[in-house]
C-alpha cells in the first residue's frame, strides 16, 4: 500500500454499522450490447403486430367502444376529426376517440408511424433513428417509450415488449444486490438482461445489466 492512501478501516472502526447501499450506476444506452441472435434487418413481427395495432386505434368505423374514462358502454359518434372518428359519452358526458387513454394518444406518428414501427426492433442510437425519420432525437426517445408502454398494455406477459431495443437503457447491477434495484414504480418490470451477447461473452467478468422497464423510465422523467 502506497504511504500517501489512507489506511482502510478496521472492522473494530465500522462497529455494528450496516454497510452503505449501493445504487446501481446511471442507466445508459449499450448499442454494443447486443444479443448473438440480433436480426440487422429489424423485427418484422414486431414491426407488423405495431402497425395492425395501430390500425385498430385509427379504424374508420363509428361504432362506439367504451368510454375509456368512465367505462360506460353508453356512448355514441359525434363528429370526425382529421379521419379519425370521436365519441361521446352518455354517461361523464366526455369526448373521446379510440387512442384515448392510450399511451399513444398523445403521438402525433403521423405518416412516419410505419417507418419507425420497423425501426424500433433495431439496435441503433435514437439519434441514428432520428436521421432516418427526419425527427428530433428526443421525440424519437419519447415514441420508442409510449410504444413499450402501450406493447405492455396490448401484451401484459411483456413478451413483445422485451423485443424493442431502440431507446432501451440498462443499468449495471452491483455484485450481490437484488435482481431489480431500479423499482422506481410499483409497476417496475426491470429485469436481468439476457448475457448472451459475444461483447459479454468476450468479458472474463462480465457486468450484470439490468433491462430498465418503461415504467421506471417513465417515473424516472
Amino acid at each position: 500500500m502506497s504511504r500517501f492512501a489512507p489506511p482502510r478501516p478496521s472492522l473494530a472502526d465500522l462497529g455494528s454499522a450496516p454497510p452503505p447501499a449501493r445504487e446501481p450506476r446511471r442507466a445508459t444506452t449499450l448499442i454494443h450490447i447486443g444479443a448473438r441472435a440480433a436480426n440487422a434487418a429489424g423485427d418484422e413481427a414486431l414491426a407488423d403486430y405495431l402497425m395492425a395495432a395501430w390500425r385498430r386505434l385509427h379504424v374508420a368505423s363509428r361504432r362506439a367502444p367504451r368510454c375509456p374514462r368512465c367505462g360506460a358502454g353508453a356512448a355514441f359518434h359525434s363528429t370526425d376529426e382529421g379521419g379519425l372518428p370521436q365519441f361521446q359519452c352518455s354517461g361523464c358526458r366526455q369526448p373521446f376517440t379510440r387512442l384515448t387513454g392510450t399511451p399513444m394518444g398523445r403521438l402525433r406518428l403521423g405518416d412516419k408511424a410505419e417507418a419507425f414501427f420497423h425501426l424500433v426492433s433495431h439496435q441503433i442510437t435514437t439519434a441514428e433513428a432520428a436521421r432516418r425519420l427526419l425527427i428530433k432525437s428526443e421525440t424519437v426517445k419519447h415514441w420508442s417509450l409510449q410504444t413499450r408502454l402501450w406493447l405492455l398494455a396490448l401484451d401484459p406477459t411483456g413478451a413483445w415488449e422485451r423485443r424493442v431495443l431502440l431507446g432501451v437503457r440498462y443499468a449495471v447491477l452491483p455484485e450481490g444486490d437484488p435482481v431489480k434495484p431500479l423499482a422506481a414504480s410499483p409497476a417496475c418490470r426491470c429485469a436481468v438482461a439476457s448475457d448472451d451477447s459475444d461483447a459479454l461473452a468476450e468479458m472474463e467478468s462480465p457486468p450484470l445489466l439490468v433491462r430498465v422497464c418503461p415504467a421506471c423510465e417513465l417515473k424516472a422523467h
